[in-house]
């Protein structure tokens, strides 16, 4: 049954006619940190861009740490550092945890993971993510 105390509309309710377009501060990846315009402002950009730079915001943030976000906001990476080695298996089970982190956003429809490649310690994936301004692909660390 459903909750009658929640409002607001289902995942199945929203279209990309809903939503407005999604806008974020631009990001150099290179430099970690924000881009400016030549007047000092900070640059802006939008849809699929703006997808890009919060999937590297919410990867980026441990779910459950900080008040400021609401608990759906990130990705639970603590139960995987130190607990055993890096392997298939566990890749597998961290890229099930970036999906559900991700999947929040209603802007993002589905996200698979189109490789995963074991180095040492360190998992490197490159995701394809199914947005409502068409596909996009990203690569994280971990």
């Amino acid at each position: 049954m459903a909750n009658p105390f929640v409002t607001g509309p289902t995942a199945t309710e929203t279209t990309s006619s809903d939503l407005p377009t999604f806008k974020e501060y631009a990001w150099d990846y290179e430099k970690d940190r924000f881009l400016f315009n030549a007047d000092g402002s900070h640059k802006i950009v939008e849809k699929n861009e703006a997808i890009k730079v919060w999937v590297l915001h919410a990867l980026r943030c441990e779910r459950y740490r900080y008040l400021a976000y609401f608990d759906d906001y990130g990705i639970e990476l603590e139960p995987f550092v130190g607990t055993g080695p890096n392997d298939t298996e566990r890749s597998s089970e961290l890229f099930q945890f970036v999906k559900e982190g991700l999947l929040v956003n209603p802007y993002i429809l589905d996200v698979t993971a189109l490789s995963t490649k074991l180095d040492h310690k360190k998992i490197t994936m490159t995701l394809q993510l199914e947005t409502v301004y068409g596909s996009s692909s990203i690569g994280i660390e971990v």
